[in-house]
């Protein structure tokens, strides 16, 4: 086995163990006693580090315990893995040490029902196409590194493009095996993944307009027409021209489930429009007119076995609602206009009960022309000149003051979240992905870009309050978003703004010494308290916010591989799988001071 693979395989088991922590998997943290000295009989070195030891459950799975190594922590748990000393379980008064990750989820969860078993074996699956990703991506990384330089390109796509290859080698925060694409393999991902930014060119059918209804009315200039295609003209009066990703297209017609559509779909024997992919995999961008993105469904998995990423009607009517509200909102909030973007999600349709077909058309700003963009994902990683693009962000416009921007763009999406939780009575799922930042010497400060809101909590009670926007609640699809009292909003303001958006990049960049942790995290807090002042003085109940972000000692934390790929849904009950909780991360801002 190559230095490589070692490292690899070190890495995930690391990221694997962290999150079974995380999630007190099979009760390894709750049911677990503490010990500071190994197993009796076995010789392991103890570690650097204070207050460390580990933690004994007992176990099943062919085991009668497993000792977890760990040292304190205070980011999303009380405990994390120390990788300095191997995992061991006691079988018959031996000792084996772990390896694979799917080997000590066993041990720690025994498999009871089929389905259980079979979860298992799905994970085993999602760890090795993880291992086989990490290991052709970074030796991509490498060749890029080798070869690129130079400055970043000029053109605000362009830019965007840049950012998003480099984000798309980071792994995210708090999903341990996030690199695979499961249904993608090696030859799929050169061709399509955005580590590669591969151009390719998309497929085309034509459906009965009865079949394909279309949202929105402004119809791109780069859309094909039929004859484009090498289909006959003379469709345009019945059917709609939906585009298709390839890598979908060359399974879709051996779905038994597509049969009868088949009988009336007409397949265009051309290909055409090229693009080439965006951090989310399956949006790309048209390069006719890269102010236009795609987002296609795609027969892959990513950040979970049960994470398919595929479209629904709902999901694209229920996107165009809430930006559409978001805008009308911030024109009315002075301290927000002109310092958020959203894009424009309006055209967009899908098949009901074909979640392979469909599409969603994604227009940004018209007033975008030299800016740098990047998302909340990309801010840690490095460019091909060895600086981190926070570091690079701060040299080119903040003249190196990295605390500078850090602070102005946790002020900005405070005064931006917390005034939609606190006074509308909404929190969205902008997450890592959706959250941009926006800088230009053209501005004096920092913006923010969001797109693709399709899935936030809205409390109709609090949003009631406002005439204009009373009305939403009731149009929308998915009735997940509509939620029934202010813990939903927090949950998802915590997770996904305080944990993604503030937290994880915080951290990364602290370990790489670009911030002091301590001190970042107090700025966090007072930044957030300087905003809650605020709405108070503006007459807003900010009760519940601070007592959720600034008093409580406990944070919700998001239970993704447990939801996504470790636990049937009939045992963990989650509605959504990327919406279910433990409350169990310690509250960083909690003890927080200037």
């Amino acid at each position: 086995m190559g230095a490589e693979v070692m490292e690899a395989r070190r890495y995930l088991l690391h990221r694997t163990l962290d999150t079974l922590l995380r999630e007190d998997v099979g009760g390894c943290v709750s049911r677990a006693r503490f010990s500071s000295q190994p197993p009796q009989g076995v010789a392991l070195s103890g570690s650097a580090e204070a207050r460390c030891g580990w933690l004994v459950v007992d176990a099943g799975g062919g085991v009668e315990r497993v000792w977890l190594p760990v040292c304190p922590s205070g980011h999303m748990q009380d405990w994390r893995f120390d990788a300095g000393r191997p995992v061991v379980a006691e079988r018959g008064g031996t000792f084996l040490f772990a390896e694979e990750p799917a080997e000590l989820v066993r041990w720690l969860q025994p498999p009871e029902t089929p389905d259980e078993e079979t979860c298992l074996r799905e994970f085993a699956f999602e760890y090795r196409t993880a291992l086989e990703h990490r290991l052709r991506c970074e030796a991509e990384l490498e060749r890029l590194f080798a070869t690129e330089g130079g400055a970043p390109p000029a053109r605000w796509w362009e830019q965007l493009l840049h950012h998003d290859r480099l984000a798309s080698f980071l792994d995210h925060p708090y999903y341990p095996t996030a690199r695979a694409k499961v249904g993608f393999g090696l030859g799929d991902l050169e061709r399509f993944a955005p580590e590669f930014q591969p151009v390719f060119t998309l497929r085309w059918m034509a459906l009965p307009r009865e079949l394909l209804p279309v949202h929105g009315q402004t119809r791109p200039a780069w859309w094909p027409r039929f004859e484009e295609v090498g289909l006959p003209v003379e469709l345009e009066g019945s059917h709609t021209l939906l585009p298709v990703h390839p890598h979908t297209w060359e399974t879709l017609w051996d779905d038994p489930a597509l049969a009868e559509l088949a009988k009336v779909a007409v397949r265009a024997p051309r290909p055409c429009v090229e693009v080439t992919p965006t951090l989310s995999v399956r949006t790309v961008v048209v390069l006719a007119d890269p102010r236009w993105h795609l987002k296609l469904p795609l027969r892959i998995r990513t950040l979970g076995m049960r994470n398919l990423r595929t479209m629904k009607p709902s999901t694209i009517v229920d996107g165009h609602t809430v930006q559409s509200m978001l805008g009308h909102l911030l024109e009315g909030e002075p301290g927000l206009r002109g310092r958020v973007l959203l894009t424009e999600e309006e055209h967009g349709g899908a098949v009901e009960g074909q979640p392979l077909l469909g599409f969603l058309a994604r227009r940004y700003p018209e007033s975008l022309t030299d800016e740098t963009i990047v998302s909340v994902a990309g801010l840690a990683a490095s460019g091909p000149d060895g600086r981190r693009v926070m570091r690079a962000l701060a040299d080119e416009f903040y003249a190196g003051d990295v605390r500078r921007l850090f602070d102005e763009y946790v002020t900005l999406t405070l005064e931006l979240h917390l005034r939609l939780w606190v006074r509308y009575g909404i929190a969205l799922e902008s997450n890592q992905q959706n959250s941009m930042l926006v800088l230009s010497r053209r501005a004096p400060h920092l913006r923010l870009l969001l797109k693709d809101n399709d899935a936030p909590r809205i409390w109709p009670e609090r949003l009631a309050r406002h005439a204009c926007f009373a009305s939403v609640p009731g149009q929308l699809k998915d009735r997940r978003i509509v939620c029934e009292d202010e813990d939903a909003l927090a949950r998802m303001f915590l997770t996904i703004t305080l944990q993604l958006n503030l937290s994880a990049p915080l951290e990364a960049l602290a370990a790489r010494g670009l911030l002091g942790r301590e001190e970042a995290y107090a700025l966090v807090r007072a930044r957030a308290a300087e905003v809650l002042g605020t709405l108070e003085r503006e007459g807003e109940d900010v009760s519940a916010a601070r007592r959720w972000l600034l008093e409580s000692e406990r944070h919700p934390v998001k239970y993704l591989l447990t939801a996504a790929t470790l636990r049937p849904k009939s045992l963990t009950g989650a509605a959504d799988i990327n919406k279910f909780y433990g409350l169990t991360g310690p509250n960083p801002l909690r003890q927080a001071r200037p």
